[in-house]
């Protein structure tokens, strides 16, 4: 993973880039991705091959992150398929999460989106393949959000490192 320019002066994120993955992703199976912030999603897909996940995590520059995120004691990959019509609404994640890494698997049309909490837009991450951002979580001032739709008529698939 090589971690690029940062993505705004006021967001604790910064562009990355890693190898191709070759993970044929519509070839994969997906299932429902559970409630989310206890509300019902119907349009995320999550892949649970742990195969996959391995080779995600095998690209991911694990000194960067203990640099930025010294005290971090787990990182969670998820593979996920997001249908026309997803969207996840401006938010914070989970206390308990650190930072995320989000790697696009495919050319998307949409990728995360970072805002103000007046859901001002500050900046947008890469939406092309092997390209993405990581983005260190609850830190910095002015807080930001962050949320992403799939404004396509295509899937959007993207793998996604929390870091925690």
């Amino acid at each position: 993973m090589i971690v690029k320019n940062k993505l705004h002066e006021d967001v604790l994120a910064w562009e990355v880039e890693v190898e191709d993955l070759n993970i044929d992703v519509e070839s994969l199976e997906y299932k429902l991705q559970d409630g989310l912030f206890g509300k019902k999603i119907i349009t995320r897909f999550e892949n649970h091959r742990e195969d996959l996940k391995q080779k995600v995590l095998q690209v991911l520059d694990l000194e960067a992150i203990k640099i930025v995120i010294p005290d971090h004691k787990q990182i969670d990959i998820k593979i996920f398929k997001d249908v026309p019509g997803f969207k996840l609404w401006p938010h914070f994640d989970l206390r308990t999460h650190k930072a995320f890494i989000m790697i696009n698997l495919v050319d998307n049309k949409n990728s995360t989106i970072f805002c103000d909490t007046y859901e001002n837009f500050l900046c947008e991450a890469s939406n092309k393949k092997n390209k993405g951002v990581f983005h260190v979580l609850h830190k910095g001032k002015p807080q930001v959000m962050h949320w992403v739709e799939n404004t396509s008529d295509t899937n959007r698939y993207t793998a996604i490192a929390f870091i925690k």
